[in-house]
């Protein structure tokens, strides 16, 4: 495949994926029931220049966009209401008629709390910015909500280059990776996308780091740029989302390991670069811990959450009797977390937006082709020490992101919390694992490789096309009742 060629292809799967978020982004209605209303509350806060500095109710300015423009939807089922019909949207009726029921939506929702006011900032203060832009170029109610929500078109668009990026970088001989990566990232129906929430600035900042991490390890001499780069990469993936810890740990595990190995040779090897790294990674994490010490308690504002939430830590001798460490247990956790990863988390009439058929496609391929990239590393078929190591990190990146979710998994008793629960006591946010999507799809892609590279060299991005028409057909039959909704943005 020419150069010209494969660029005209990655452009194809750039723009396809901004066009399939525009899409549903604009095909769900608000606000969705993966905390939306917390992040817009947030959002709103940073608009002002003001920063959360408690976990408080919505505030009112808040309260006036969402009383009119959420729809029941979600969580509520049409028989919940006179002639088992949902009503029409608040925003379309006449002041007096919707006066009541206005007065009535604001009450239930003035009691809810922000659990998501200690955030990291970083989403926050782009998508405010976004938001004042909307704002400027004379964009008013519903559609000034959804303006936000398009944010993640370009967003999904990045993510699909930095994956080509990636797959380039590290095998510039593999078509199958170059082609099949980014092929992925493209199609993969995650509806977190469709939302606001700061999971979805995850995947460019780790990306950026991960690239980041290339370079270190193939770079005989790292230089001050370098350092300054990857510095400010971890800062950015740390004030994206906090579950993004376990990426940043393998990441500078994996500089200063190679850091250690070039000083053993060339004493003064590194040390400007490393010194650049911290410096520029340590003062705005600091910075921001220390905002969040004095404003929320802690260094990360877990802590009050966590008491917010009537969760309590386990004796470490209880963890073991947890019960994903039973073989059906595992399989819940595995399952469902894995499944939340591929398709998201939104509900519809109470009931996730899912099909069973897919749900098992994607739990069993993806255990599969774990392993069989596992086995491929240990072969060492045909690939340089190089890019053995960077499918090896990009494999551990996802392995410690997903024990990261089981630990918190078995150390919490979490009380009369809804989700988890003590009778479902698994976090299987598949959105916590977004900084780890880029990894993934390498993996992935490296695992269907593994398996079928030898039949035949076209086979594995044949195999992969096949997935990618089988996921996107089955999204658009999953969740193409939110069309109908008359509070989305195409019946505005």
């Amino acid at each position: 495949m020419t150069n010209r060629r494969e660029l005209a292809l990655i452009l194809f799967f750039s723009l396809a994926a901004a066009l399939r978020v525009f899409i549903f982004s604009a095909g769900f209605p608000f606000f969705s029931n993966i905390d939306e209303d917390l992040h817009f509350d947030v959002i709103m806060q940073y608009s002002h220049a003001r920063l959360p500095r408690s976990f408080d109710l919505l505030k009112e300015e808040t309260l006036e966009w969402i009383v009119p423009y959420a729809s029941p939807e979600f969580l509520a089922t049409p028989d919940q209401f006179p002639g088992a019909k949902f009503p029409p949207p608040l925003w379309k009726q006449s002041p007096a008629e919707a006066a009541p029921e206005l007065a009535a939506t604001k009450a239930a929702w003035s009691t809810e709390i922000n659990f998501e006011s200690s955030q990291p900032p970083l989403y926050y203060a782009l998508a405010s910015v976004w938001w004042r832009i909307g704002q400027r170029i004379g964009l008013t109610g519903i559609q000034s909500l959804y303006w936000i929500r398009f944010l993640n078109v370009p967003l999904i668009a990045i993510v699909v280059w930095l994956g080509y990026v990636t797959a380039r970088t590290i095998a510039p001989e593999r078509v199958d990776l170059r082609i099949g990566v980014p092929m992925l990232l493209a199609f993969i129906p995650q509806n977190v996308f469709y939302a606001m929430n700061n999971d979805v600035l995850s995947p460019i900042c780790f990306g950026a780091l991960f690239l980041c991490v290339w370079q270190w390890l193939r770079a005989k001499t790292p230089g001050f740029s370098l350092g300054a780069l990857t510095g400010l990469a971890i800062a950015a993936t740390y004030l994206t989302k906090l579950s993004n810890l376990p990426l940043i740990a393998v990441a500078l595990v994996a500089i200063i390991g190679k850091l250690f190995s070039n000083m053993r040779q060339r004493p003064s090897a590194g040390l400007m670069a490393l010194a650049a790294l911290i410096l520029c990674a340590a003062i705005p994490v600091v910075s921001w811990m220390i905002w969040t010490k004095y404003q929320f308690g802690d260094l990360t504002g877990s802590g009050t959450k966590i008491t917010l939430l009537g969760w309590t830590r386990k004796p470490f001798a209880d963890w073991l009797h947890h019960p994903i460490f039973t073989s059906r247990g595992f399989w819940v956790f595995w399952s469902e977390l894995i499944t939340n990863f591929w398709r998201g988390e939104v509900r519809w009439h109470g009931r996730p937006l899912s099909w069973q058929v897919t749900d098992g496609f994607y739990a069993i391929s993806s255990l599969v082709v774990l392993g069989a990239a596992i086995i491929g590393l240990r072969k060492r078929a045909g690939f340089s020490t190089f890019q053995r190591q960077a499918i090896g990190i990009a494999t551990l990146s996802f392995v410690t992101s997903v024990g990261f979710l089981a630990l918190l998994s078995i150390q919490f008793d979490f009380g009369s919390c809804i989700n988890p629960s003590r009778g479902h006591p698994y976090f299987t946010s598949g959105r916590l694992l977004s900084g780890a999507l880029i990894p993934f799809a390498l993996l992935y892609v490296y695992g269907v490789s593994s398996l079928l590279r030898r039949v035949s060299a076209v086979l594995p991005l044949v195999v992969l096309g096949a997935i990618v028409v089988f996921v996107t057909t089955s999204e658009v039959l999953i969740n193409r009742v939110v069309f109908a909704s008359e509070h989305n943005w195409f019946h505005r």
